[in-house]
């Protein structure tokens, strides 16, 4: 026991209190000290603008481009800090101690289907993206891109950080924007090609397949459809079916025949 965990002379029940607290629930690490909400508004108090007309104009002027760049700011840190730690999460719950899904779900797929109403595919393209977007957020000041990620991951799996800065630097001393085609170019210059990596069960499931344009759209459609059913199921479960017909018998039951018919004719289109 260091100094510090030493209970102060004269206090009862503080070394017994210590020793229980070594047996308590596990810890959680405590989240970040909250930053500066930078969704809170800071509009421009028209009553503290003077000047002439066109010097007032250009003041209100000024205040929307500063606005318009803070939203634009915002929304990508946003995307990224979702991408970054909803990622991290999924990979735990996929990979620790065989899988931590499986205290509900038989599969991971059922998992995150049932828990978060996400396809398998968005659910590897977070996990795969989010340690690249950590990487890449200590390199640069601005928030990361997720499409970005995606071409530097085989480099930072393959290779590690430093050959992710080294890509970013060749852009840099080139003078060339920062877009996924560039980066794959840097990369390629690099040797850093893309590392085989035999993938587990679910990925292989997952890999994109050759399409025809026909069949493409055929795809798209078909999930733009299931997105759809999936959110009339969430309207839907619970107590809305039987809470409608108590409060309105007649066209309550109007309601559940439609969607008992429209049910019945989506079964049969899947058969």
């Amino acid at each position: 026991m260091s100094p510090k965990e030493l209970p102060a002379p004269g206090r009862a029940g503080d070394l017994t209190a210590l020793l229980r607290s070594r047996h308590s629930a596990p810890t959680v690490p405590a989240a970040p000290a909250p930053a500066l909400n930078p969704f809170a508004p800071q509009p421009v108090d028209p009553a503290a603008v003077t000047g002439s007309a066109e010097q007032r104009l250009a003041v209100f002027e000024a205040a929307i481009d500063r606005a318009k760049e803070t939203a634009g700011t915002t929304l990508k840190a946003a995307r990224a800090r979702f991408v970054v730690e909803a990622g991290t999460a999924l990979r735990a719950i996929r990979d620790e101690d065989g899988g931590l899904y499986k205290l509900t779900h038989e599969t991971f797929e059922d998992y995150i289907t049932a828990r978060w109403d996400m396809d398998r595919t968005r659910a590897y393209q977070l996990i795969d993206a989010a340690p690249v977007m950590l990487v890449m957020s200590k390199i640069f000041d601005t928030a990361p891109v997720e499409s970005h990620a995606r071409v530097l991951a085989p480099v930072l799996e393959g290779h590690g950080e430093p050959a992710v800065r080294e890509v970013y630097a060749a852009m840099q001393t080139k003078g060339e924007k920062v877009t996924a085609q560039a980066i794959r170019d840097a990369a390629d210059r690099l040797g850093y090609a893309r590392v085989p990596v035999q993938p587990t069960a679910d990925e292989r499931e997952a890999l994109p397949v050759d399409h025809t344009s026909s069949e493409a759209r055929a795809l798209v459609r078909l999930e733009q459809g299931l997105a759809a059913l999936r959110g009339a199921h969430r309207a839907l479960r619970g107590r809305v079916i039987p809470d409608a017909v108590a409060a309105d018998h007649a066209h309550g039951s109007l309601l559940v025949a439609e969607v008992a018919d429209l049910a019945a004719k989506i079964s049969r289109l899947a058969q």
